[in-house]
């Protein structure tokens, strides 16, 4: 129940500015991840927005029970959604984001700078099978129909740089640590829901 998409280039260069300003207002007492540099970057909205709400539609097409379930609540046919928070992560070797859910009705997450090769941190674990090992990961949990947890893992390496993934709020997802780059891993994310 995700979309992946590219972020176009002139999006990336404005995050990019944004990301870069002086001044950023620490988001840490109100995130799940255990990492040291999260910031608040609410000048950031204007620039995600526009694709954002692309994607929503094409997740209402894709996935039109979903959205019958979200009128279903509102007792509407149209729903109103604004961006209510934007952040970005600063993620170091070792860091990582636990298992958590967000607030809202949608949430995103735009990889902006991914510093490892997957193929380096498989190549950490010589005595594992390659699907066997997380390292790097961004995963969806969810339970099958059997009831039981099932992990969809994304090899978010450097080639995943300039994509967004967006998805229900409440699905469940976790970023597993890296540990083959002394680089910063710069992710920026954000949740949509109703006006407040």
């Amino acid at each position: 129940m995700y979309l992946i998409a590219n972020v176009p280039q002139e999006i990336t260069d404005k995050i990019d500015e944004v990301i870069k300003g002086k001044n950023l207002e620490p988001a840490n007492m109100d995130l799940a991840g255990n990492i040291k540099n999260e910031f608040l970057i609410p000048e950031g909205k204007q620039y995600v927005y526009p694709i954002i709400f692309a994607l929503i539609n094409e997740h209402k097409k894709k996935y039109p029970q979903y959205f019958k379930k979200i009128c279903g609540y509102m007792n509407r046919k149209e729903v109103d959604l604004k961006l209510h928070s934007l952040w970005v992560n600063f993620q170091k070797k070792h860091e990582f984001n636990p298992v958590h859910v967000h607030e809202g009705l949608f949430s995103f997450v735009f990889w902006h700078k991914i510093p490892y090769k997957m193929s380096d941190e498989i190549a950490r674990y010589p005595n594992m099978k390659p699907d066997q090992v997380k390292a790097g990961h961004f995963a969806f949990l969810q339970t099958n129909e059997m009831g039981r947890i099932q992990s969809i893992d994304l090899p978010v390496d450097n080639s995943w740089e300039g994509k967004v993934a967006l998805f229900p709020a409440d699905l469940n997802h976790v970023v597993y640590p890296f540990f083959t780059s002394d680089d910063v891993r710069i992710t920026v994310s954000g949740n949509v829901g109703f006006p407040s």
